[in-house]
């Protein structure tokens, strides 16, 4: 396999001296208030336990380097940092749950009385510098967890990438009819579980990995599935939106989704600290089942009280490599495709 060994935009690597001195009085500053842009690599470069192995592919079993994605080129290569949209006085602040913000545009119409897919606008905004109260974290579904202090990042984010955990990727052998929205840690027993969902991505850049494993017998391996959108670089303060298009595998009634007014000034995107990487996959489709972030410190169930509390996407990204070094000096922290 084909690894970048920096995956940072290369204006990155120019940064002067200036600039990491004013990132790192931006750390400083932001240290007691925990931004929530935080370090998902494994313990020896960053505060993530591995979790069940294997946590990441090949190269990279224990996820030393964070999260890893395929692109549609086929090189892989790997994000170190996650960004989330926690609102103040829980980690985040203005514009709170709105710095991930997903807004439903319009339906794609099919045969008569039926919808074959939908068009979502997604804005990421960078409000990693001013941020109000510590952030909380939980395992994942395949056992991995922030270790405590974890250093945070304050900065231009680079090499933005946004994953979708509902969406298939678009291999029409993945989807089982049976079953719109499987998690793909079930059923038990199987001998790999890779989950479905009726929804698939249509013009993603590139396949985030998914770790299938969680330490159930049967239940082991991983895959690169969840598609991902590039947002490319995003300074302080800065917000870029992308169009994004879905499409079902089984077209759905007009009257099993509710109107489109329903969606007008709902944010459907939910991406709190407590959802470490990508946490659970496949999650509910949020137009399917009208899923809002409804503003709470962390959805606990927000999501679908019935089935999960953890969120239904992630945003990754890069840091300068000066600022990478001079955040695990403040935090003292210790030293394919899938396929059925």
């Amino acid at each position: 396999m084909n690894a970048r060994t920096n995956g940072t935009n290369p204006s990155a690597r120019l940064l002067h001296a200036a600039s990491v001195m004013a990132l790192s009085t931006l750390v400083l500053a932001s240290w007691a208030q925990a931004s929530p842009g935080l370090d998902v690599r494994s313990i020896g470069n960053g505060p993530i336990t591995p979790g069940n192995a294997p946590a990441g592919p090949a190269v990279d079993p224990t996820t030393q380097n964070g999260q890893w994605f395929l692109d549609n080129n086929g090189v892989a290569d790997y994000r170190t940092h996650e960004f989330h949209d926690n609102i103040d006085g829980s980690g985040g602040f203005v514009p709170n749950h709105l710095a991930i913000r997903g807004s439903l545009v319009a339906f794609t119409p099919g045969a008569p009385g039926f919808i074959n897919g939908y068009i979502m606008t997604v804005s990421i905004t960078n409000n990693t510098p001013a941020v109000l109260g510590p952030f909380a974290s939980q395992p994942n579904m395949h056992g991995e967890n922030r270790i405590a202090p974890t250093p945070t990042y304050a900065g231009t984010m680079f090499g933005v990438r946004f994953a979708a955990h509902w969406a298939d990727d678009g291999n029409p052998t993945n989807f089982f009819p049976s079953s719109a929205n499987v998690p793909s840690t079930t059923p038990a027993g199987a001998p790999t579980s890779p989950g479905t969902s009726n929804t698939t991505a249509a013009n993603y850049d590139a396949l985030a990995w998914y770790s299938y494993t969680n330490g159930q017998a049967g239940t082991v391996g991983g895959s690169y599935q969840v598609p991902t959108w590039d947002f490319g670089d995003i300074a302080v303060g800065q917000t870029v939106t992308r169009t994004l298009t879905f499409q079902f595998y089984n077209p759905i009634s007009n009257a099993a989704i509710p109107p489109i007014t329903v969606f007008q000034g709902q944010d459907l995107l939910i991406a709190r600290s407590d959802d470490i990487k990508i946490a659970s996959y496949f999650q509910d489709d949020p137009v399917l089942n009208g899923i809002f972030d409804r503003a709470v410190p962390y959805p606990n169930g927000g999501i679908n009280p019935a089935t999960s509390h953890y969120g239904n996407s992630s945003v990754f990204f890069n840091v300068p490599t000066p600022g990478a070094a001079a955040l695990l000096g403040l935090g003292g922290l210790m030293g394919l495709r899938r396929r059925r």
